[in-house]
């Protein structure tokens, strides 16, 4: 993990695997909420999104913003079914 000051927040590199409450519509997925350490973070804008391929698979990738003024980078893996946090911008402790 990669933890850098970043003025008042942290920026760290990840790779945790987080549960997300998601909506499947006809046009793809859209992340609601998701827990990561133990803690709720209700998302209240996704600030962009976009995909990579990795072998067969197409990874969606989201930048979102939450309550708080917290941002992170979530990733979606459809085969098999599963998030990932792959980057968080947080207040510092």
């Amino acid at each position: 993990m990669l933890l850098v000051p970043v003025g008042p927040t942290m920026f760290e590199t990840l790779n945790d695997a987080i549960d997300v409450l998601s909506v499947f519509t006809a046009s793809g997925v859209e992340p609601i909420r998701f827990r990561w350490r133990g803690r709720v973070y209700r998302i209240v804008k996704v600030s962009g999104r976009w995909h990579r391929r990795e072998g067969t698979g197409l990874l969606h990738h989201f930048s979102v913003e939450c309550a708080g003024g917290d941002s992170f980078e979530l990733c979606y893996d459809p085969r098999p079914p599963r998030w990932t946090l792959t980057r968080a911008w947080v207040g510092a402790a």
